[in-house]
């Protein structure tokens, strides 16, 4: 099996603003994840056009998808207990075609562990000899449920029910963060301030908060202060990619922290 690691919306937005792309993904999150938010969250990265932090919600990519009405974002989902065979061919077929609006086109396979063992060999032709440079997406409660084979050849991503980043304690300790970033505050003052956030699920949720924090910002800014803050969110979606390669939690907020300080 491919590397697993922990992912929250964020990271996963971070990733898909990323140039290399793998062709399947699994996502695996018990009851209390939201999958398919995180499925469209990525997808809505991936297709986005406009400028600046990704997705950035204005385009016109980015308000489809907002919709469900993107042409180039497919789902399939169980009819009645199963996702039998048809419906995976008629996702292939799909998929050997050109996307309408595009670069590439993203599935996104809910609850795939309804798939039947003949749908999953079905879709494993197409996974194991990938159609241009669209992307998989299977959403499931339990990677295991899937066929080895598959497993094998996917990136599994393990969401995590994180804390809200909009909201409570990571929200004030995004906003002590920032306001201290902006008035100059030192390395050593502003690591102290995040000394706590030393798990990854908690790193995960501060990354999260620190970016929508920084994003408001972002709207009320110009010229030379928009680009310094494009900067610090570009370091902050670094931080979160490399907690995603498994790196370490104190090493990547350490690194973000001095990049954000021009170290």
């Amino acid at each position: 099996m491919r590397p697993r690691s922990a992912a929250s919306l964020g990271r996963l937005a971070a990733l898909a603003a990323g140039e290399r792309l793998f062709h399947a993904y699994i996502l695996e999150g018990g009851r209390g994840t939201d999958k398919l938010r995180a499925a469209e969250a990525f997808a809505k990265a991936v297709h986005c056009t406009g400028e600046g932090p990704r997705p950035c919600g204005g385009c016109l990519s980015c308000r489809k998808a907002e919709h469900g009405n993107h042409e180039d974002i497919l789902y399939l989902t169980r009819d009645g207990n199963s996702i039998g065979v048809k419906q995976v061919e008629d996702l292939q077929l799909r998929l050997r075609g050109k996307p309408f609006a595009s670069a590439r086109i993203i599935a996104i396979v809910d609850e795939a562990e309804r798939m039947t063992p003949q749908s999953q060999n079905k879709l494993l032709k197409t996974i194991e000899e990938p159609c241009g440079n669209n992307i998989i997406l299977l959403l499931t409660v339990n990677a295991a449920l899937l066929l080895k084979t598959i497993q094998s050849r996917c990136i599994l991503l393990r969401l995590t029910a994180a804390p809200d980043a909009a909201s409570g304690a990571f929200a004030e300790l995004a906003a002590d963060f920032a306001e201290k970033l902006a008035g100059g505050g030192a390395y050593h003052e502003l690591s102290r301030l995040v000394g706590t956030v030393t798990e990854r699920d908690a790193a995960d949720a501060f990354l999260d908060a620190l970016t929508l924090r920084l994003r408001d910002a972002l709207i009320a800014a110009d010229g030379a202060a928009r680009a310094d803050i494009l900067r610090l969110i570009d370091c902050a979606g670094e931080a979160g990619r490399g907690l995603g390669l498994g790196l370490n939690v104190k090493y990547a907020i350490k690194t973000m922290i001095l990049k954000m300080l021009g170290g």
